[in-house]
């Protein structure tokens, strides 16, 4: 994502909060920065074989760590709690999630994370505004998880229907986001008309026949001494980086969704539930490289949050979020039970 974005959505950020002409904006906001440093996972070892001996390639990780800077006001859930003295930016609320909130008004969430895991570098980042009215709720929001692959902008607004515990929500939903559904490599080699030597000097590595045996080289570099191994660890990450920077100069697309949302929320001292779905049944692609569906053309976002205090020792709970959008699904699951001894 090209940092254009990024000032789009500062500049967004700061005309709300300057329409508003008071306090309330920023009202019960929190601006928090954290840093944290652990030890990585330590990995089995590895070797390859290597003229009639070995040579180990454990990978030796670099620690961990997670850098983490953002400003959220978001309205927390009768059953949430916030258990900790200060925010660290990796909190999740149910409020991220669902499209009604538990507060009329604006909320937001501008968060930037600097993460390094089992030496894989990447940066999440997670920015959003949102208005909830009586009537209606506007959301703008501008996602990347570089760890799962998936990032968008969208702009989501809606119409709102209340039927006491019951929201009903239909609107239309534009979205942004980089080419998925599309691998290059199809379009430049086609099995069994090209070999795989001829693909692999079209990436710009050459081979020389030494003693028997291909050595594969690239930039004057000796990488591999034999076929199996060059195969093994390096084709594969050239056609992966081959597609990567083909999709990338594509830049990205655009699609118009229609949304519909349906959410519940109860809550007492010993039970509550909270609930939601919302399905965008159709899209109208407005690029080349829009996603064309291979199966059914729904995308997902949906979630079930319920405990129960059974006695006053005894509580099960269970917790589950499920995003499915361009076929790419997104999902965690808690479940358990509590029981307090006196």
């Amino acid at each position: 994502m090209d940092a254009t974005k990024y000032i789009y959505v500062l500049i967004m950020f700061i005309v709300f909060g300057l329409a508003t002409c008071n306090a309330q904006f920023f009202k019960y906001a929190t601006f928090y920065t954290s840093m944290s440093i652990n030890t990585s996972m330590i990995e089995d070892e590895d070797f390859i074989a290597i003229n009639k001996g070995y040579e180990e390639t454990t990978q030796i990780n670099e620690y961990d760590y997670n850098f983490t800077i953002g400003i959220r006001k978001i309205a927390r859930f009768d059953f949430e709690q916030k258990v900790k003295t200060w925010y660290y930016g990796n909190e999740q609320s149910y409020s991220d999630n669902t499209t009604i909130g538990n507060s009329i008004g604006w909320e937001y969430l501008l968060n930037y994370s600097f993460i390094r895991n089992r030496s894989e570098k990447f940066t999440n980042q997670d920015f959003w505004i949102r208005y909830l009215g009586n009537n209606g709720v506007t959301k703008i929001q501008v996602k990347n998880d570089e760890a799962r692959d998936l990032e968008f902008t969208s702009f989501d607004t809606r119409y709102r229907i209340q039927k006491g515990r019951w929201d009903f929500t239909f609107g239309v939903v534009g979205r942004s986001h980089r080419v998925y559904g599309y691998n290059p490599i199809e379009d430049t080699w086609e099995a069994g008309e090209q070999s795989f030597f001829d693909l692999a000097e079209d990436f710009g590595y050459s081979s020389q026949f030494v003693n028997g045996r291909f050595h594969w080289f690239k930039n004057g570099e000796l990488l591999a001494t034999s076929n199996d191994e060059f195969f093994k660890h390096y084709f594969g990450s050239a056609i992966a980086q081959y597609n990567q920077n083909e999709i990338n100069a594509l830049g990205s697309v655009y699609e118009l969704s229609g949304v519909l949302g349906i959410s519940y929320y109860k809550y007492s001292n010993d039970f509550w539930l909270l609930s939601w779905v919302n399905v965008m049944p159709y899209h109208y692609g407005l690029n080349d490289f829009s996603y064309d569906y291979e199966q059914l053309p729904i995308d997902l976002d949906l979630g079930l949050v319920t405990g129960w205090k059974i006695t006053k020792s005894l509580g099960i709970f269970i917790e589950g979020t499920y995003l499915r959008y361009w076929e790419k699904p997104i999902y965690e699951c808690k479940l358990g039970f509590n029981y307090l001894i006196f």
